[in-house]
């Protein structure tokens, strides 16, 4: 009997407030569509947003990661390079 494997899409969303909605829909979308789906912030935008896996009626499942601002996020970066090379440097190990 051949067994089927369901695809697993990690879904990360761009660390500024007006990304996270539309991407928990396009999660949302995915798993109605019988895919496993993982969504990615980061740790500021979880505990500033409060977001909540459980808060979905579906099985997503949530995952942080540091940009290297926990603690103001985004805006607390000098610049947007800043932000940016300053993301790409942490260790996600």
């Amino acid at each position: 009997m051949e067994r089927t494997r369901k695809a697993h899409c990690l879904v990360l969303t761009y660390p500024t407030q007006g990304h996270i909605n539309p991407m928990l829909q396009f999660a949302k979308l995915l798993h109605h569509k019988g895919l496993k789906v993982t969504l990615v912030t980061t740790h500021f935008l979880l505990n500033s947003l409060q977001l909540h896996a459980g808060s979905s009626k579906c099985n997503i499942a949530l995952e942080t990661i540091s940009d290297g601002y926990d603690e103001g996020g985004y805006a607390t970066a000098e610049s947007t390079d800043a932000y940016l090379n300053r993301f790409w440097e942490i260790d996600f190990n």
